[in-house]
């Protein structure tokens, strides 16, 4: 038996599956789970790295030695770059702009002002 569902139905009045069958209809986006896309990883050799960071083959070679870029090492020897992981990487040597470093100094200021009253 299917409910006559309108705006004037209150929510107390709908079932479970009234609510599920709603929402599936709203969105459907949601009523397919989101698989985790790997596709957007590349993975490949100090080509990938290059390419990615717009470093020289030298530099890259440099920062694998150091361990200061990420790079799988393959049981064969051999190295692999994730084009995820350099990018991630790079992110993590962002300087703040003046805006964002004031937005910081303000927030512990005012975080430590609150901790002291």
């Amino acid at each position: 038996m299917q409910m006559n569902i309108n705006e004037n139905t209150r929510v107390i009045d709908l079932k479970v599956s009234d609510l599920i069958t709603i929402l599936k209809e709203s969105t459907p986006i949601l009523a397919a789970p989101v698989q985790a896309s790997e596709e957007d990883d590349e993975i490949g050799g100090y080509e990938v790295a290059e390419k990615t960071t717009g470093y020289a083959r030298q530099t890259i070679y440099q920062l694998k030695s150091k361990g200061k870029i990420p790079y799988i090492a393959m049981p064969s020897g051999g190295v692999r770059f994730s084009r995820k992981e350099i990018l991630k990487w790079l992110m993590s040597h962002k300087k703040l702009t003046y805006e964002e470093i004031a937005a910081k100094a303000d927030d512990f200021v005012l975080k430590r002002r609150a901790r002291r009253k």
